[in-house]
């Protein structure tokens, strides 16, 4: 089931109130990420009790940034993939004990002030995962490049096709947040860029609850920084294809 919840004016303020003594984790999967890291640690200590950045065997100085933040570094001796790197947050999240695990990107693409209006529906215990999307309310300063919305919604078509996410807005962003119970029940297998489709298969199939919320996201500045979006799509692409295949179901011919 999705639910689809507009965000308005000060809500991160209110959400933040509402959290009250909920211990909220925040975790950052990073690979060669050192122009962005900082910022977005610093970003996000005041609104979580525990920041986790998973070096994803960077060969930046992406590591070194983020332990001078003072916060938890666990680190991948060589690059093993996004979806390896949220799989070690699920982990530490898991030995912690957490209320709610919001995930965000490295890049400072994500708001770090959208933090409580993530983790706010998990600890209510309204959803069990809550994805932040860009495009649940209509923005007239969205800063969207036209070419990445294209290949946007061309995977938010084939992700809804693939997992039944049908209602889902944003099915790409890494800006999550996560119950103990989704933690403990998502099967993540992927290594790769296909992990937040993957998310939504393993909830769908599991019948967890996942919400929406409106967050904002900026692409100024960024182009550097972020991962190539033709590569990323094509690994998405590729993911789905065989998690397709995965599910459809065998005919007499496939075992003769």
């Amino acid at each position: 089931m999705s639910l689809q919840v507009a965000e308005g004016e000060g809500v991160a303020h209110s959400a933040e109130q509402r959290l009250g003594s909920a211990h909220v984790v925040v975790g950052i999967p990073a690979y060669n990420e050192e122009s962005g890291i900082g910022s977005t640690v610093l970003g996000v200590k005041r609104w979580a009790d525990d920041v986790v950045v998973v070096d994803d065997g960077s060969t930046d100085r992406t590591p070194e940034i983020a332990e001078q933040a003072d916060v938890t570094v666990l680190r991948h001796e060589r690059n093993r993939g996004k979806g390896a790197a949220v799989r070690t947050l699920f982990d530490h999240a898991q030995q912690a004990e957490c209320d709610a695990l919001v995930l965000l990107d490295a890049d400072g693409q994500h708001d770090p002030a959208d933090v409580p209006s993530l983790a706010e529906p998990v600890v209510d215990d309204n959803a069990d995962m809550v994805i932040g999307s860009r495009y649940l309310a209509d923005d007239p300063d969205d800063e969207t490049p036209a070419y990445r919305r294209v290949g946007q919604v061309l995977l938010d078509y084939c992700t809804s096709r693939v997992t039944g996410g049908e209602d889902l807005t944003d099915t790409q962003s890494g800006y999550r947040a996560f119950s103990p119970e989704a933690l403990e029940t998502l099967s993540l297998t992927t290594d790769g860029m296909g992990v937040e489709s993957e998310m939504i298969d393993s909830a769908t199939s599991e019948d967890l609850t996942i919400a929406e919320r409106a967050i904002d996201a900026r692409y100024d500045d960024l182009e550097g920084q972020t991962h190539n979006p033709v590569k990323h799509g094509l690994a998405v692409l590729a993911f789905l294809a065989r998690l397709a295949k995965r599910r459809r179901p065998t005919s007499p011919r496939d075992n003769s």
